[in-house]
């Protein structure tokens, strides 16, 4: 294990350290949290030591800057998110930003000196802890607006506002947030897989070349509440009756969809009252359709939407379809693709090119600026998993390419 590795796996570890109190194995870091403050108090920390100058936007994104000779070109951008989903593993997003630091220190003790100033990124809330993800990223590119943050909640009902005053966050600042395009050359995110793809082909590095995205729905399904013993099937009412027949055909029209790479999901389901001898009267659960061909994708979300509209009427249910989030696929950068191969091709690395079926703060970025991502192998595909790994010399390659990556893109 070289001593870029020992430093990133033991800064891992004392990162995943810091977590809030849940039930359930594994680490839960949520954005805007007592615990995600304590993780930016350290990541800036880690940042000045590696001699950045460290600053906190309106909207909680952290910043690390290496400034460049020549300060008249825009800045080449890295990072990741540092933040968790429920019961998460210690290296999803965290990679990206810690393997950004120790890229970083690589080029100092190099000797390299950027022409254009390098920026390491700490996204805020990449996870969708209130419905929706990439809450920072969506910010900076003036995709959430003030309004939203008083009306986006997380399961225990506390908004976007609210929880970024409990962190010392000013909402009606939000719009400080947002970012100059012009100024950002490019952007490549480093990060594990989450998939199962390169270590099945015995592959060190992935070369991605297209992000998908995700159209998500929350949907309400309305019936009546009943008693479950004096009310016959025929004169039921059967919210999560009608669910289970939305959730089997968002994972039948998946699997039929044109593209081949569309997947359906059903994540999340809250029934009331939700008794046992009392007949469900309302249901809501959300749905996530996402693809890489934005075509594909939106030809199952009308089809998912016309099953809805089937199954209710026939059950005589009320149904209301709610939007939470519409993304658009995002293509990597030519021209940043062929240098994450070019230095790949140097250090002697077999790699593959791959597309991402997870969402990132790339995709966001992606709208206004070119973008890029390396990933490295996930231990049996596992990630938003408490036994999410990645060994410690696949994390070490991948920072070195990352590190080959910026050296080409800043000088």
């Amino acid at each position: 294990m070289s001593a870029t590795t020992a430093s990133l796996h033991a800064r891992i570890d004392q990162l995943a350290r810091i977590q809030s109190e849940v039930l359930g194995a594994g680490i839960t870091r949520e954005v805007y949290t007592p615990a995600y403050g304590q993780a930016t108090a350290l990541v800036s920390e880690w940042m000045r030591e590696a001699g950045l100058e460290t600053r906190l936007d309106a909207a909680g994104n952290l910043f690390g800057r290496w400034s460049g000779s020549d300060l008249e070109l825009p800045a080449i951008w890295t990072g990741s998110h540092f933040d968790t989903t429920l019961n998460a593993g210690a290296y999803d997003g965290v990679l990206g930003v810690l393997g950004a630091i120790d890229a970083v220190a690589q080029l100092r003790a190099a000797g390299f000196v950027p022409r254009r100033a390098i920026e390491l990124v700490g996204f805020a809330g990449e996870e969708p802890r209130f419905g929706a993800g990439c809450i920072g990223s969506r910010a900076m590119i003036g995709a959430l607006q003030r309004s939203e943050l008083d009306t986006m909640a997380d399961r225990d009902g506390v908004t976007i506002a609210a929880a970024m005053r409990g962190v010392g966050l000013d909402p009606d600042r939000i719009a400080e947030a947002r970012f100059d395009p012009a100024a950002v050359a490019a952007f490549v995110e480093l990060h594990i897989e989450q998939g199962a793809v390169l270590e099945q082909r015995g592959i060190p590095v992935g070369v991605v070349e297209r992000i998908a995205a995700p159209h998500q729905l929350r949907l309400t399904l309305t019936g009546e509440a009943r008693h479950a013993g004096s009310t016959p099937m025929a004169l039921r009412l059967d919210a999560l009756g009608g669910a289970a027949e939305v959730i089997l055909a968002v994972e039948r029209l998946a699997r039929e969809s044109a593209s081949g790479t569309t997947v359906g999901t059903v994540g999340t389901i809250d029934v009331e009252p939700g008794a046992v001898n009392v007949i469900p009267g309302v249901v809501t659960l959300d749905i996530d359709v996402r693809d890489v061909v934005l075509d594909a994708r939106e030809q199952v979300v009308g089809a998912v939407q016309a099953a809805i509209d089937e199954i209710s009427a026939r059950r005589g249910l009320s149904a209301e379809l709610r939007e939470l989030v519409f993304d658009r696929p995002a293509p990597c950068d030519l021209q940043i693709v062929a240098t994450v191969r070019a230095v790949c091709e140097e250090l002697g690395t077999p790699y593959l090119d791959m597309a991402s079926g997870a969402y990132h703060d790339a995709m966001v970025l992606g709208a206004q600026v070119p973008i890029g991502m390396i990933f490295v192998p996930s231990r049996a595909g596992l990630s938003h998993h408490p036994d999410e790994y990645t060994e410690p010399a696949q994390l070490d390659l991948g920072v070195k390419v990352l590190a080959g990556t910026l050296a080409k893109l800043a000088a």
